[in-house]
C-alpha cells in the first residue's frame, strides 16, 4: 500500500513538473553586477527558433513554459563574449544559477539563428535581429526594412513606413511614441528586438499598427553616428547625424536630419471638365513644360534624460522642424476644347515655408504594488508663410492675375497623463486623460484679405482593462471625447462622444492564433477644414473650408488569423471600416465660381482582404516575404455615389553572404479612394547591395531600373468640376543611390527606461 502511494505521488510530481518546466538564470559581469538588456535566444538543437527575450533590470532570464527536448541558449550583449549553453535531454525545470558574461574588446561573434527569429505572443509579434541583419542595416529604419515584418512596407524614397492595407503606423522606442527621425538615429547594434502590435489599444486612437523598438541605453560612455543617402543622378539626398553622451544617471543626446528633394526635370498634365447650370461644358487641359523643384527639410533636437534606476525618469526634448519650398514655378499652355482657336498661357508661382519649434517634457514614476504613473506636456509654436501667384495671359496680355499670401501663427499645449495598475492574476488596468488647447491666427492678404482666429480644445479620457481567460486574451476599453471649437465672428460648437473598443485573441495551438478587434471612434474636422477663408485657385475655382462641419463616427472591425512554425509565418486578414456622415470634399456653384469645400456626406465603406507570408532564413542566407491585398471602397455623398476595387501586392527577398547583403523588392500599392478623390497606387522596384567594413556600411540602390519615368495619377470624379491629373518625375526613374553609414559606440553597461507618451502638433490650420 505504501509503495503504491509512493508511486502515485511520484507520478503526480512528475506530472506537475511536466506542466511547469522552466529555464531560469541570472547574468552578471566580471564585477558581479547584474547584466541587463542582454539578448537571450532559445532554439532547438537543429537551430529552430523557439523564443527570445532580454534580461530584466536584475539580469534575470526566464522561459516559463518549455516542452521536453534538446535546446541551446544563445546569450549576447554588446561588449561581451557570446555565451552558448547546451541543454540536451531537457525534461525538468532547471535553474542555471549565476552566469558570467566575459568582456570582449572585439566585435561580438555572430549569433546564428538559422530558422525564423520571430516569436508570437497573444498581442504582438517579436522579432530578434540576428547579427547578419544588424550588420546589413545603417539605422533603425533600415533594420526594419531588412526584418521584413508582416504587413509593413518601408518606402526607400522617403523612408516612409505604412501597412500594405494603408493603415496608420505609430513608431515607439521602449514603449513611448517616437518620431521617424528618432528611429533613424538609432544604431542597429543598440536594438534588442522589434515588436509589432496590431490594433494596439484605445490610447492610440485610429492607429492600425504600433512598431516598438526595444533598445539598450548606456550608463557610461556614449555613441555618435552618421547615415546618409544621396542620388548620383540628382541632388536628391537625406543625411542624419546623431550622438549620445552618458554620465551616470544622465544622458545628453542630439540628432539632426536634413533632406534635399531637388528635381531637375518634372512636368504634369491635367484634364478638366466643368459643367454649368445652363448645360454648357468646358473641357480644359494644361500641360506644363519641364521644370525643376526644390524642397528642403531640416529637423533636429537636443535631448536630456535623467533616470534613477528603475524608480523614476525625467526626459526633456527641445526640437524644431523647418520645411521650405522656395520659388516653385509651373508654366504651361491652357487649352479649351470649345475654343480650339485660342490658347492661353498659364503661370503658377509659389513659395511655402513653415518653422515649428517645440518643447517636450516627460516624467514617469514606478510605484509600489505594480503601479505606474506618467505625465507628458508638449508646447508647440507653428509659424507659416505661404505665397502664391496665378496668372493667365494671351499674346502677352494679362487676362487673370491673382496673388495670395498667408502668414500664420499657432500656439498649442498638449498634456497627457497615464495611470496603470497590474494585478496578481496578470490583468492590468489603464486610465488616461489627454487635453489639447490651441490658438490660431492666420492673416490672408493679396487679392482677397481675411483674418481668421480660431480657438480649439479637445479632451479625451479613456479606460482599458486587459486580462486572460484560458486561451483567450481580451482587452476592453472605453473613451469619452469632448471637442470645442470657436472661430472669430462665428458660432462655437461643443461636441461629446463615447468611443468603445475591444480586442479578442485566441490561441488554438502553439502555431495558430486568431484575433478580432472592433472600435468606434469620433473623427473631428481639422482647423484647415473649418476655416472659412477663401483661397483662389484660378479664374473658375475657389478653395474654402466649412465652419459648419461636425465630427462623425468611424466604425472598424478587423479579423486576423496567424500561423507560425519554424521558418514560416502566414497571416490572413480581413478589415472592414464604416464612416457615418464622413467629412469629404464637396463642390458647389457660387457667383459663377466652382467652390471646392468640405461637407458631412452620407457614408464611406472599406473592405480589405489579404494574406502575408514571411520565410527565413533559408540555408542561413535567404529571406523572403510577400503580401497581397484586395481593396473594395464605396463613397456615398449628398450628390454622388462611387465604387472602386483595386489589388496591391509586394515581393521581397534578401540574400546575406558574409559582410554583403543583396535585396530585391517590388511593391504595387493598392489605390487610395476617399470621397471623390482617387490616387493610384505607387509602383516601386528596386535592387540594392550593401557591404560592411568594421563600423562603416557602404551601399548602392537602383530604383525603377526598367522605367524611363516615374509617374502618378490623381483623379477627382466630381460631376461639376472633375479632373484627371498626372505628374512625372524623370529624376526618380533609374535613380542610383549611394548610401553610407558610420557608427561608433563607447559604453560598457546598459540600463534602460524610456518615456511612454510623446505628443506633437503640426496642424497649422491653413487651408
Amino acid at each position: 500500500m505504501k509503495r503504491n502511494v509512493l508511486v502515485l505521488f511520484s507520478i503526480l510530481m512528475v506530472s506537475v513538473f511536466a506542466k511547469a518546466q522552466s529555464i531560469k538564470g541570472k547574468l552578471v559581469d566580471e564585477h558581479q553586477k547584474a547584466l541587463t538588456y542582454a539578448n537571450v535566444v532559445l532554439e532547438k538543437s537543429d537551430s529552430t527558433f523557439v523564443a527570445g527575450q532580454i534580461s530584466d533590470g536584475k539580469g534575470i532570464l526566464h522561459f516559463p513554459k518549455v516542452s521536453e527536448g534538446d535546446y541551446r541558449l544563445i546569450i549576447s550583449c554588446m561588449g561581451y563574449k557570446t555565451l552558448y549553453i547546451e541543454l540536451h535531454g531537457f525534461k525538468h525545470s532547471v535553474n542555471l544559477g549565476t552566469l558570467l558574461m566575459e568582456e570582449d574588446s572585439q566585435q561580438l561573434s555572430e549569433v546564428t539563428v538559422t530558422a525564423t527569429n520571430m516569436s508570437l505572443t497573444a498581442d504582438k509579434i517579436m522579432v530578434y535581429p540576428n547579427q547578419k541583419q544588424v550588420n546589413a542595416s545603417a539605422n533603425g529604419i533600415d533594420l526594419l526594412r531588412n526584418l521584413m515584418l508582416p504587413r509593413i512596407h518601408v518606402n526607400p524614397i522617403g523612408n516612409t513606413i505604412n501597412t500594405n492595407d494603408g493603415g496608420g503606423v505609430q513608431l515607439c522606442i521602449n514603449g513611448r511614441k517616437a518620431s521617424q527621425d528618432e528611429v533613424s538615429a538609432l544604431q542597429p547594434s543598440e536594438i534588442v528586438r522589434v515588436e509589432l502590435q496590431e490594433d494596439p489599444g484605445i490610447r492610440y486612437g485610429n492607429i492600425s499598427v504600433v512598431i516598438n523598438y526595444v533598445v539598450r541605453r548606456f550608463d557610461v560612455g556614449g555613441s555618435v553616428g552618421y547615415n546618409g543617402q544621396q542620388s548620383v543622378k540628382s541632388l536628391f539626398g537625406r543625411h542624419n547625424i546623431n550622438g549620445k553622451l552618458n554620465f551616470g544617471k544622465s544622458e545628453f543626446g542630439f540628432f539632426y536630419n536634413t533632406e534635399h528633394l531637388i528635381f531637375e526635370k518634372m512636368w504634369s498634365k491635367r484634364n478638366e471638365v466643368f459643367a454649368f447650370e445652363d448645360g454648357r461644358t468646358y473641357h480644359r487641359s494644361v500641360t506644363t513644360v519641364p521644370h525643376g523643384q526644390k524642397e528642403i527639410h531640416h529637423r533636429g533636437a537636443i535631448t536630456y534624460n535623467f533616470q534613477n534606476d528603475n524608480d523614476y525618469m525625467l526626459n526633456i526634448i527641445v526640437g524644431f522642424e523647418n520645411h521650405n519650398v522656395p520659388n516653385y514655378l509651373e508654366e504651361g499652355n491652357l487649352l479649351t476644347e470649345e475654343f480650339s482657336n485660342s490658347m492661353t498661357n498659364r503661370r503658377n508661382w509659389s513659395h511655402n515655408r513653415s518653422t515649428t519649434p517645440y518643447l517636450d517634457i516627460y516624467y514617469q514614476k514606478k510605484m509600489k504594488n505594480n503601479q505606474f504613473l506618467a505625465f507628458n506636456a508638449v508646447g508647440t509654436y507653428i509659424n507659416t508663410s505661404n505665397r502664391n501667384e496665378y496668372e493667365e495671359f494671351q499674346n502677352k496680355e494679362t487676362i487673370v492675375n491673382y496673388y495670395s499670401a498667408v502668414n500664420g501663427e499657432k500656439f498649442s499645449l498638449i498634456t497627457e497623463g497615464i495611470y496603470e495598475k497590474g494585478f496578481n492574476n496578470g490583468t492590468r488596468l489603464t486610465i488616461g486623460i489627454k487635453h489639447t488647447q490651441s490658438y490660431t491666427d492666420n492673416v490672408y492678404s493679396g487679392t482677397l484679405k481675411y483674418n481668421t482666429q480660431m480657438n480649439q480644445a479637445n479632451t479625451y479620457a479613456y479606460l482599458q482593462y486587459k486580462g486572460r481567460i484560458g486561451k483567450l486574451n481580451y482587452r476592453l476599453g472605453v473613451g469619452t471625447n469632448r471637442t470645442w471649437f470657436k472661430q472669430k465672428d462665428k458660432d462655437d460648437y461643443d461636441i461629446w462622444s463615447i468611443n468603445p473598443q475591444f480586442n479578442l485573441n485566441y490561441t488554438f495551438t502553439e502555431q495558430i492564433s486568431a484575433s478580432l478587434t472592433g472600435s468606434l471612434s469620433t473623427m473631428t474636422p481639422s482647423l484647415s477644414q473649418l476655416s472659412s477663408a477663401d483661397q483662389l485657385i484660378d479664374s473658375l475655382q475657389i478653395k474654402r473650408g466649412n465652419p459648419s462641419l461636425k465630427p462623425y463616427d468611424y466604425y472598424r472591425l478587423n479579423f486576423r488569423l496567424n500561423y507560425q512554425k519554424e521558418k514560416v509565418n502566414i497571416g490572413l486578414f480581413g478589415i472592414y471600416n464604416h464612416r457615418e456622415n464622413p467629412i469629404m470634399t464637396h463642390v458647389y456653384r457660387e457667383n459663377d465660381k466652382f467652390i471646392h469645400s468640405f461637407a458631412n456626406h452620407d457614408r464611406y465603406q472599406y473592405l480589405g482582404v489579404g494574406m502575408n507570408v514571411r520565410i527565413g532564413l533559408l540555408w542561413n542566407i535567404l529571406q523572403l516575404s510577400g503580401s497581397i491585398t484586395n481593396d473594395m471602397q464605396w463613397s456615398r455623398g449628398v450628390d454622388y455615389y462611387h465604387r472602386h476595387n483595386s489589388l496591391g501586392f509586394s515581393l521581397n527577398s534578401s540574400l546575406f553572404y558574409k559582410n554583403f547583403v543583396f535585396t530585391a523588392s517590388y511593391h504595387q500599392q493598392s489605390d487610395s479612394f476617399f470621397g471623390e478623390t482617387l490616387n493610384t497606387g505607387e509602383k516601386l522596384l528596386y535592387f540594392s547591395g550593401q557591404y560592411r567594413i568594421k563600423r562603416i556600411n557602404l551601399g548602392l540602390m537602383w530604383l525603377n531600373p526598367f522605367s524611363g519615368q516615374y509617374k502618378r495619377n490623381n483623379d477627382f470624379l466630381n460631376k461639376y468640376a472633375g479632373n484627371t491629373y498626372q505628374y512625372n518625375i524623370d529624376d526618380t526613374a533609374r535613380m542610383i543611390w549611394a548610401t553610407l553609414s558610420w557608427n561608433l559606440s563607447l559604453g560598457r553597461k546598459y540600463k534602460s527606461e524610456s518615456k511612454r507618451i510623446n505628443n506633437k502638433d503640426f496642424d497649422s490650420g491653413i487651408i
